[in-house]
């Protein structure tokens, strides 16, 4: 059966929703990065200014805390922890605060991104069997919708800057789900793994993370699957295992992509990194013992 109908329900609820209230200015400023970090020993939420300045620690707890996105309006940051025994969907204030769970179900839930109305989240769970979906709901936990059906596994989804997309990981590839037509469109095939997209802010690019030069690397195309380029190729005397780049997030403007990397430059130890959007000048934004990843920039 067709989803269609709901996915036009969830298009006009967003709609009647609104952008939401305007970002509290005294946190950060605009362009602040969520990222987890291990620094402390445990996985946390941090947010910290464009420039990798000014880190804070927003989240305290003896569980992990990951992936988090900041809303769109800045108040509010989506995260995934373990702290209830399996992962859940969590939303804590970006000022810090207590978390409260919003998905509070025995499956894997994670991932969790926001659409450009700051009121719909999507996210990956595998509650109704043992395969990952994609999910929708508001953003207090709400009307939960399924909108994907398939035998593979889809994750990592994230909306298109004008709400009408989700690109996907399906099965080992990019796909971007039409929200008005309920259509799929696959975008790469190139084995063996293709995930993580990210949409640039004017949605005429996407980035994601791709294996398919030998380890995981940060790729760009554009929006209909085109141009697919290796923005984070490894150097010629570096090993495969030496070299990983993943999480893309784009900054604001465009102009530049966060990334979590791992290379000989940083020891061994998985940093946070920025590149201008044509892979040129990266550039180390965090260092600390322990892994810094998933950065997410509003």
């Amino acid at each position: 059966m067709s989803n269609r109908p709901i996915l036009a329900a969830i298009l006009m609820s967003m709609v009647v929703g609104g952008a939401g209230t305007a970002a509290r200015p005294e946190h950060g400023i605009p362009g602040s990065v969520a990222f987890f970090s291990a620094r402390t020993g445990n996985n946390e939420i941090y947010v910290m200014d464009p420039d990798g300045s000014n880190p804070e620690r927003i989240t305290a707890n003896a569980a992990s805390d990951t992936d988090p996105a900041i809303s769109p309006d800045g108040r509010d940051i989506l995260f995934t922890s373990n702290r209830t025994g399996d992962n859940d969907i969590y939303i804590v204030d970006s000022r810090g605060g207590d978390p409260v769970d919003l998905t509070n179900n025995p499956a894997n839930d994670g991932w969790a991104r926001w659409a450009p109305d700051g009121q719909h989240v999507v996210f990956h769970s595998n509650r109704d069997d043992l395969n990952f979906e994609l999910y929708v709901m508001d953003r207090d936990g709400s009307n939960v919708v399924r909108i994907t059906n398939h035998v593979g596994v889809d994750q990592y989804p994230e909306w298109s800057p004008d709400g009408q997309k989700i690109a996907f990981r399906r099965n080992t590839d990019i796909a971007v789900l039409d929200l008005n037509t309920g259509m799929t469109e696959r975008l790469t095939n190139a084995a063996p793994l293709n995930q993580m997209p990210t949409w640039s802010p004017n949605g005429r690019q996407i980035a994601f993370m791709s294996t398919r030069d030998g380890y995981p690397s940060i790729f760009l195309m554009n929006a209909d699957g085109t141009n697919q380029v290796n923005l984070t190729p490894r150097g010629p005397s570096d090993l495969d295992a030496e070299w990983n780049s993943r999480a893309p997030s784009w900054s604001r403007n465009g102009r530049q992509i966060y990334f979590t990397t791992f290379r000989p430059a940083t020891n061994g130890d998985t940093e946070i990194f920025v590149m201008n959007a044509d892979g040129s000048a990266p550039t180390n934004m965090t260092n600390s013992s322990g892994m810094d990843a998933d950065a997410h920039v509003r």
